[in-house]
């Protein structure tokens, strides 16, 4: 066994720390000069998507005009309508989807044809009472004013494009029709109008917020494109007489005004009979109380 002097212990430790201190220093430098990462690459900007600009419901044209709205809806030639005048447009309408609407069979025609059939009788009775309805109302010009107003009606459910919304409910409601006694027609006429009017309420929205939705586009990129004017309302449609006694009133236009209703255009306004001039007073007026006559007592004695 081989003897070591103090002095070549402390050598062979000092040599023992020195080397594991150069293998933890060639470490470290190794470290430090490992070059750091670069960053990730920027997250890429979302795609571009183009700017839509808002177009008119179920296929209509752009720049329409809509009625306004009373009491909550829009104002059609529905509105205040007697039962007899309410059963009448729902003829007019079923009409305008048997000429309108195709189906497989022909659905709103064999149904339009058979209600002419099955309730001939009443709606001969309420196309009459529509007529006197007008004659007391507008007098001779009666005819004329209920034509303008049916023409109203014919256009107002050929609108192109809530036919395809509009021909299922025409269908339901001539299914209705056909399966109840003509006794209880004047009672549904009312509802069945509703029911047939509600697709034109709904598209009536619908073209409503598209231009809400249009005005906000134009609002954010109208600089760069046409902007187009909102279209001006519809005006009110006339209004359908109220129901007329079966006897009692003379036709002239003047009923219509008793009855708050405008004449019709072509009706000439009703003659005034001419008064004497005012006479002048002789006497200037007193402003205060005035004087009871009394009838004078009789001499009972």
């Amino acid at each position: 066994m081989t003897v070591r002097s103090p002095s070549e212990k402390l050598m062979i430790v000092l040599r023992r720390f020195y080397g594991r201190l150069s293998l933890v220093s060639l470490a470290v430098l190794a470290a430090c000069s490992t070059p750091v990462a670069p960053p990730p690459p920027p997250t890429p900007p979302p795609p571009l998507v183009e700017t839509v600009r808002p177009r008119p419901p179920m296929g209509a044209v752009e720049n329409m005009s809509i009625p306004e709205i009373q009491d909550g809806k829009y104002l059609t030639p529905n509105r205040k309508v007697t039962s007899n005048t309410a059963l009448w447009h729902v003829r007019m309408a079923l009409n305008v989807a048997a000429l309108s609407c195709r189906s497989p069979g022909d659905l709103a025609r064999l149904q339009y044809n058979r209600l002419l059939h099955v309730h001939g009788p009443i709606l001969t009775q309420a196309n009459e009472a529509v007529d006197r309805n007008y004659k007391v109302a507008y007098g001779a010009a009666g005819f004329g004013a209920r034509e303008r107003l049916n023409t109203t009606v014919y256009n107002f459910f050929s609108l192109p494009p809530v036919m395809k919304s509009f021909c299922p409910v025409a269908e339901a409601v001539g299914a209705k029709l056909l399966a109840m006694p003509s006794s209880a027609l004047l009672d549904y006429a009312p509802t069945a109008l509703a029911e047939l009017e509600k697709p034109f309420q709904d598209f009536y929205a619908a073209y409503a917020d598209y231009l809400r939705r249009l005005a906000e586009w134009q609002s954010r990129f109208g600089g760069t494109v046409t902007v187009w004017a909102v279209p001006s309302p519809l005006p009110p449609p006339p209004v359908p007489p109220g129901e007329a006694p079966r006897q009692g009133f003379a036709p002239s236009v003047t009923s219509a005004i008793q009855q708050n209703l405008p004449p019709p255009p072509d009706a000439a306004p009703a003659a005034q009979p001419a008064r004497p001039p005012a006479a002048a007073p002789t006497q200037p007026a007193t402003s205060g109380p005035k004087l009871m006559v009394q009838p004078l007592p009789t001499n009972t004695e």
